[in-house]
């Protein structure tokens, strides 16, 4: 038996959209997709009409840190630096109970699938995630990030994260990476490289964010540049570029990497970045929010690199919503077609996790991670560009075929 539904709007892979569509659904796949009219039913299938809703793909929310719900009241003084702000921010968090922080986890998840976004990639430095998500609705990509400063040697932190990898393959993707490329000497980088690459896992790091991370690898002065030192020496040479010519330069980015942010790049970083196929996440509003350089957004579209969406933290957003996001994206890129930035959050992340096959788009054979999101037409010609300039309204929800929202 079939569950059918049907919608005045659908959202094809090719960003066409088909009016008064129908997608079939047979256990957690979608069966057949097209116009009302040829969608087969039989007797025994299920009929849900949902009327103005426009079904598309589940988002994808490609950097998250949902432990960070725990200090989502505590954002950067004006006085104070990054790098600071982010110790003070690490240290509250490390305090904090497991059971206040797996509750922060899952209510950030439910937060998360109120808005549509079906496949969540959490950036966990706690270890949390993986117990505190194994029992909600969302489909979760588990990223283990390395901070050193949390064991008395950097091996330690390696055989940690390793371990957890080995013991949580029950998630539909796990990944693994330094919170950052300083966080780890050079020859310990390449070792976790190796190991994401021996369990197949994916790599992800933050890298290129602040202005202080460049001045402190093309400088070697600055808070963090006194942060990274003060118990150690500089472990990275007479560098005189930022941290993504060292990185690139010492081979510390595998292929198909995921990079965060990488606001502090040039055009010939990107040029290498795409040769390695490399994905790159932007948290836009959280980018404006710290006063961070912008992302070189053109230059990167330019030579074709992929790119993905992510909201980052609840501590810098009232929400965690990606159409909050796509909205901010369209104010400050207006030339940019909505069914590209559509792509962001949809089929790009879902090459970027492996899953192309599986996720990212509605077609048959496809997992039925579905959305319903309702549009009032207001006359613009665009229904696409409808979606993103005005306010989300997600009232249906499905997630491998089973129907977490029902508010059609």
């Amino acid at each position: 038996m079939a569950t059918i539904y049907y919608a005045r709007w659908i959202l094809l892979p090719t960003c066409e959209i088909i009016q008064n569509g129908g997608i079939s659904i047979e256990g957690n796949s979608i069966y057949s997709i097209g116009p009302r009219g040829r969608i087969k039913r039989s007797a025994d299938d299920h009929i849900v009409n949902v009327g103005d809703l426009m079904l598309m793909p589940g988002l994808i929310n490609m950097h998250i840190h949902l432990e960070e719900g725990v200090v989502r009241s505590y954002p950067k003084e004006s006085d104070e630096t990054f790098s600071s702000w982010i110790s003070k921010k690490k240290s509250r968090i490390k305090n904090a109970s497991a059971e206040t922080l797996k509750a922060a986890i899952r209510l950030g998840s439910r937060e998360l699938l109120s808005h549509g976004i079906t496949t969540v990639v959490d950036s966990s430095r706690t270890g949390f995630s993986a117990d505190a998500l194994k029992a909600e609705p969302i489909r979760a990509c588990i990223i283990n990030e390395i901070h050193p400063e949390d064991m008395t040697e950097e091996k330690a932190a390696i055989d940690l994260v390793s371990n957890r990898i080995s013991a949580t393959d029950n998630f539909f993707a796990y990944g693994i990476g330094p919170y950052s490329i300083f966080s780890m000497s050079p020859d310990n980088l390449r070792a976790l490289t190796e190991i994401s690459r021996d369990k197949k896992r994916l790599w992800v790091t933050h890298i290129a964010e602040s202005s202080e991370e460049l001045q402190a690898f093309s400088e070697r002065t600055g808070d963090l540049y006194f942060q990274i030192t003060r118990k150690k020496g500089w472990p990275y040479g007479n560098t005189t570029s930022g941290s993504m010519h060292f990185a690139l330069e010492n081979n510390l980015i595998p292929d198909k990497a995921i990079c965060i942010h990488c606001n502090y790049v040039n055009g010939h970083e990107l040029d290498r970045l795409f040769d390695k196929n490399v994905f790159i996440v932007q948290c836009l509003q959280y980018t404006s929010a710290l006063d961070h350089k912008p992302f070189p957004m053109d230059s990167a579209r330019s030579r074709g690199i992929k790119l993905c969406l992510g909201t980052e933290s609840i501590v810098y957003s009232e929400s965690m919503d990606l159409f909050d996001e796509l909205n901010f994206a369209k104010r400050l890129y207006p030339h940019i077609p909505a069914e590209e930035m559509l792509r962001w959050v949809t089929q790009n992340p879902a090459d970027a996790l492996g899953a192309g096959d599986r996720l990212g788009s509605l077609a048959e054979g496809k997992l039925a991670d579905i959305i319903g999101v309702r549009i009032r037409p207001d006359g613009m010609d665009d229904i696409l560009e409808q979606l993103i300039a005005g306010e989300s309204d997600v009232r249906l929800v499905i997630v491998n075929g089973e129907e977490i929202i029902s508010d059609y």
